[in-house]
């Protein structure tokens, strides 16, 4: 009797301690503010422990119908989400908006498609799957160990919004603004704004999670400025907790300041990018996580961009 009531204790201290990841019937939104819910996806790289469930996605209900922000990284994922939706209201969705292209924000797409809603995306987003969905869903298909993700077909936007504008939409007495944005941290980043509770959904701001330039660094960092001088009670990240915006945006300015600063300096004084990729911002005095998978690829980006300014 003795030793079953040790192995059932081992058993249930192990099974604390290793990630606990949701399933299916587990699959949570957390309401952050008044009818906008969230679904936090946890701070990892794909695998096959998180099914691909690492992105932050979401919907904003007003009196008339809903807004889809982002769709997951697979169509179980998008599935659940969906699932949710109808256990939250019985409006019907008017409008599924992806943020950018990449595959734990993007994947799940079809799952809404085929309910006919409208799609929203950047002007650069159509072009931006024509270039990368098939090695996208390969690599998922590889990271998370399911070969049906393979069937998943691309999904482009009915909706193009224009750089440096913003659509205006009315969920029924909520009116969103969603604004295309110039190259960040990729060339097809749009932001949601919630007037109502002046709640800004972006994929420009990671929260703990170490950003990952896509495109430009120096561009980022001016969306970033625009964003500072935004009127916004607090921003639901990509990836991380819902923070207040100066929370949310003082340790990107940091990184993002000593990494260009850096190598600017590098640029001046001749020295390689080999260097620059071992020695520039090694010490993560930022505290994010994933910093070894991304930080040298930053770098690496920035002493590209910066190399000819």
């Amino acid at each position: 009797m003795l030793r079953i009531l040790l192995s059932f204790s081992f058993i249930t201290i192990f099974s604390y301690l290793k990630p606990q990841y949701l399933s299916s019937s587990e699959f949570a939104v957390s309401e952050i503010d008044d009818n906008v819910f969230v679904h936090f996806g946890v701070q990892e790289d794909s695998n096959a422990g998180n099914k691909g469930d690492i992105a932050n996605i979401g919907f904003i209900v007003g009196e008339k119908s809903v807004l889809v922000i982002d769709t997951g990284g697979t169509e179980k994922i998008a599935t659940n989400l969906l699932k949710k939706i109808k256990q939250k209201t019985s409006l019907p969705i008017s409008h599924v908006v992806i943020t950018h292209g990449h595959p734990d924000h993007y994947l799940g797409s079809s799952i809404f498609k085929n309910l006919h809603i409208p799609f929203i995306g950047h002007e650069n987003l159509k072009r931006s799957i024509n270039m990368n969905f098939n090695f996208y869903k390969a690599l998922q298909a590889s990271n998370i160990e399911d070969k049906s993700i393979l069937n998943i077909k691309p999904v482009f936007p009915d909706i193009n919004i224009k750089k440096n504008n913003v659509l205006r939409i009315d969920l029924g007495n909520r009116e969103i603004d969603i604004r295309a944005w110039n190259s960040g941290h990729t060339d097809s980043d749009l932001t949601i704004f919630d007037n109502k509770t002046l709640t800004l959904w972006t994929e420009n701001v990671f929260v703990g999670r170490t950003p990952s330039i896509r495109a430009s660094i120096i561009g980022w960092k001016k969306n970033l400025e625009k964003i500072q001088r935004i009127k916004i009670r607090q921003i639901v990240p990509g990836h991380g907790k819902v923070k207040k915006k100066e929370i949310a945006l003082k340790p990107m300015f940091s990184y993002f300041e000593r990494i260009i600063n850096e190598v600017r300096q590098y640029h001046l004084e001749g020295k390689t990018i080999e260097s620059a990729q071992k020695n520039i911002a090694r010490e993560n005095i930022e505290n994010w996580k994933l910093y070894k998978e991304y930080h040298q690829s930053n770098v690496t980006k920035a002493y590209s961009e910066l190399e000819w300014e």
